[in-house]
C-alpha cells in the first residue's frame, strides 16, 4: 500500500542519517581505519533501522499532539539511550577481550566509566540537532529548504508546474457551528490527515491559505498523480469519518481545481525568506476551484492540463463548461473527474 511504502521510505532516510552519525562518531573517537569505519557503519545501519521503526510506527502517532520541544527532547532521550545501549553491548566485547574480564563486568565497567557519558551526550546532541533541522525542513518544505540553501531561485525563473487548489466545502457554515478554537483544531486535523496523500503522490505543499491548501507538481510525463492525490485525500478523510463525527460533529468534504502551465518562481522576503510563484496559472486554478459548486463537481481540471495527464480506465472524465480567461478571447474548457475504481 502507498502508506506503507511511504513509511519505509522514511525509515530508509533515518537509516541514512544513522549512517552519518556512525561515521562521524568513529571519526571523532576512533582510529581512521577502514575496519573501524565499516564496524561503525554497520552498527549505525542497525540502529537507524530500529530508530526508523520506532519513529514511523510508534512515536509519531503517540506524540502527535505534543509540542515540538517536548516531542524532540523525548525522542532524543529515547534514541540516545537506545544508541548508548547498543554501543555498550558492542564495545563491551572489546573491553572484555582487551582487559581479560567477563563480558558482564565489561558492561558494568562501560556503564560506570566516562565512555557511556561521552557516547550518550554525543548521541543526544547529534540527534537533537537533526530533529531541529528536520523541523525547519517541515516548516518550509523539503524542496524549498534545499532550494533556498542552494540559492536556485535567487533570481526569477520560468518553470512549468501543475497547481491543485483544495478547499473545504461549506467551511463558513462549519465555522459558525464550532467555537473558534475547535474550528482551528478541526482545520489542523484536516491538513494533518491529508498530508500523507500529498507525500505519497509526490506533491509539494505550496501554501496553506485559511482552510485551503495549494499543492504543486512538476509537469513531466503523462501521469495522474495529482488526480490520485485528490481521491486519496477523500479516501483518507472517509476512513476517519467516525473520528470527526465524534469529535466535531461534522466531517470535512473536499473540492479541488487543477490547472498547469508556465509560472515565474523566485524567493522573496528579507527577515523571512519564502519561495513564491507568480502568473495567471494560479489565478486560473483558483477560478476553476471556485466553479466546483456552480457545476456540482468535487474535482475540476482544465482542458489544457488534460493533455498532460493519463487517466487510464480508473477515472471518468466529462466536459462541464467553460470559463473566460482574463485578457484572452479563447475560453478554457473544464472537465469533471470521477473515480470508477477504488485504488489499493
Amino acid at each position: 500500500m502507498p502508506e506503507r511504502k511511504l513509511k519505509f521510505q522514511n525509515v530508509l532516510i533515518i537509516i541514512g542519517i544513522g549512517l552519518v552519525f556512525g561515521l562521524l562518531y568513529n571519526y571523532f573517537f576512533y582510529p581512521h581505519s577502514l575496519t573501524e569505519f565499516l564496524e561503525a557503519g554497520s552498527i549505525s545501519i542497525i540502529l537507524g533501522f530500529f530508530v526508523g521503526i520506532l519513529e514511523e510506527f510508534v512515536l509519531k502517532k503517540f506524540f502527535k499532539r505534543k509540542s515540538f520541544l517536548t516531542f524532540s527532547i523525548v525522542r532524543a532521550l529515547i534514541y540516545s539511550l537506545l544508541t548508548s545501549i547498543v554501543l555498550c553491548l558492542v564495545l563491551s566485547i572489546e573491553i572484555s577481550v582487551v582487559e581479560q574480564i567477563s563480558y558482564l563486568m565489561a558492561v558494568v565497567q562501560y556503564l560506570k566509566g566516562p565512555l557511556f557519558q561521552r557516547d550518550f551526550l554525543f548521541a543526544f546532541t547529534f540527534i537533537f540537532m537533526m530533529l531541529f533541522i528536520l523541523q525547519i525542513i517541515l516548516l518550509v518544505g523539503k524542496a524549498n529548504f534545499f532550494r533556498l540553501i542552494l540559492g536556485l531561485y535567487h533570481q526569477p525563473r520560468e518553470i512549468s508546474r501543475i497547481f491543485m487548489f483544495v478547499d473545504l466545502i461549506g467551511s463558513t457554515s462549519i465555522a459558525e457551528k464550532l467555537p473558534n478554537k475547535e474550528f482551528s483544531s478541526f482545520i489542523k486535523d484536516f491538513f494533518y490527515d491529508i498530508s500523507d496523500a500529498i507525500m505519497m503522490y509526490g506533491g509539494e505543499v505550496y501554501q496553506y491559505v485559511g482552510d485551503e491548501i495549494i499543492v504543486i507538481w512538476p509537469i513531466r510525463n503523462k501521469n495522474s498523480k495529482c488526480i490520485r492525490c485528490f481521491f486519496k485525500m477523500v479516501e483518507t478523510i472517509e476512513s476517519k469519518r467516525s473520528d470527526y463525527e465524534s469529535k466535531y460533529g461534522v466531517v470535512p468534504e473536499l473540492k479541488a481545481g487543477i490547472h498547469g502551465g508556465k509560472v515565474i518562481v523566485t524567493s522573496v522576503g528579507k527577515q523571512k525568506k519564502e519561495i513564491v510563484y507568480h502568473g495567471d496559472v494560479l489565478n486560473t486554478t483558483s477560478r476553476i476551484e471556485g466553479k466546483c459548486n456552480d457545476l456540482g463537481q468535487k474535482l475540476l481540471l482544465s482542458g489544457e492540463l488534460l493533455n498532460y495527464i493519463d487517466l487510464e480506465d480508473e477515472f471518468s472524465v466529462e466536459e462541464k463548461g467553460e470559463i473566460e480567461l482574463r485578457g484572452k478571447t479563447d475560453k478554457l474548457s473544464l472537465y469533471g473527474v470521477q473515480r470508477l475504481i477504488i485504488s489499493t
